[in-house]
């Protein structure tokens, strides 16, 4: 199944922005206000950032290279005037910009695990996924288990809120330390 021109541009869009994005990372990645020294974080507060930007570059490029060897890319239109409709593609992608801001926005409030799931959970319903029962293990599972390896085996802290805290905490203290 080839992917959609739609998709095709996001990528490249994405793939551009992050390229800026890590380009400019002194700059729009700042310390924090209080010294986190190697008692409070196993890394530096900047490498967070910089290990997702270098994700999102290396995901995007990889479906930039697919797309290009496997697809002309060219998709001839039939109307080559401007159309008044927008193709259902734009419409996913901007669907996905708002519950990616909105789960951005709710990450305190919520904490990490809740925040994710929502947002795995949509993603997956938005991209087509209509298998429940795969929607929720990799929503549920994929959150939880990168809420262990950041809060245990990184130390660094999520936000989370306090019953799963409370719920995770003596299944965390039965991990091997790092």
């Amino acid at each position: 199944m080839f992917p959609r021109q739609s998709e095709v541009q996001f990528a490249l869009v994405v793939f551009m922005l992050s390229i800026i994005a890590l380009i400019f990372s002194g700059q729009l990645i700042i310390d924090p206000p209080i010294s986190l020294d190697s008692n409070l974080l196993a890394m530096n507060s900047r490498a967070f950032p910089l290990l997702i930007l270098v994700s999102t570059v290396v995901v995007s490029f990889i479906m930039l290279v697919n797309v290009t060897r496997e697809t002309n890319l060219y998709i001839p239109r039939k109307n080559p005037g401007i159309s008044a409709e927008v193709p259902n593609g734009y419409w996913q992608q901007g669907l996905f910009l708002i519950i990616t801001i909105t789960c951005a926005l709710l990450l305190t409030t919520l904490g990490f695990i809740a925040t994710m799931f929502l947002l795995m959970m949509s993603t997956a319903i938005l991209v087509g996924n209509r298998n429940i029962f795969q929607i929720l293990s990799v929503s549920i599972l994929i959150p939880l288990c990168f809420y262990i390896v950041v809060t245990h085996v990184l130390r660094t802290s999520l936000p989370e809120t306090d019953i799963v805290q409370r719920f995770l905490g003596p299944l965390i203290r039965l991990l091997p330390a790092f």
